[in-house]
């Protein structure tokens, strides 16, 4: 039988070739190799081997979820201590804003309580001082006018009166 070989057709074998023999290779000269034929060869132990497995990925399951949850609760407690936070700011900051406006209110009524002693002080300063002086001066310059007038000291026109506060 002659095996034709050109080009094209022999690479299809030559690949599966070197795929076979990598794998038994690999099968009988590594560590992992000669556990894997043994596996195969031995299923019993491959049950054993199956159940260690499923039991180390269920306690690397436990240790991840018990972390994912440490980080969880971690987050929920920093939220809480964060919201409590800022309601005792708003609390405090509230708190303050009526303190000044207290203040603000005691101060705007004391202005306005000077402001009406000042203006009842005024008044008074007007009916008991200075009432009496126009008055008085009034008074001094109608005695003056008229001494003038009877020694006939009369000085020509007169200037008009200027009228007198308060009456």
């Amino acid at each position: 039988m002659k095996i034709k070989t050109n080009g094209s057709s022999v690479w299809p074998y030559i690949v599966v070739g070197s795929a076979v023999g990598g794998a038994v290779g690999y099968l009988l000269m590594t560590e992992n190799g000669r556990k894997v034929c043994r596996s195969l060869s031995h299923p019993d132990e491959l049950s054993n081997n199956i159940d260690g497995a499923r039991g180390f990925i269920e306690r690397k399951a436990r240790i991840v979820t018990g972390k994912v949850h440490d980080v969880i609760n971690k987050a929920r407690h920093s939220m809480q201590e964060g919201e409590r936070a800022y309601r005792e700011s708003g609390l405090r900051y509230r708190t303050q804003v009526r303190h000044i406006e207290s203040k603000n209110n005691e101060i705007a009524s004391g202005v306005h309580d000077t402001v009406d002693k000042v203006s009842r002080t005024a008044s008074t300063i007007e009916q008991n001082v200075l009432d009496p002086v126009v008055e008085l001066g009034a008074l001094v310059r109608g005695v003056e006018r008229g001494i003038r007038a009877m020694f006939g000291r009369d000085r020509g026109p007169r200037r008009p009166e200027r009228p007198i506060m308060g009456s």
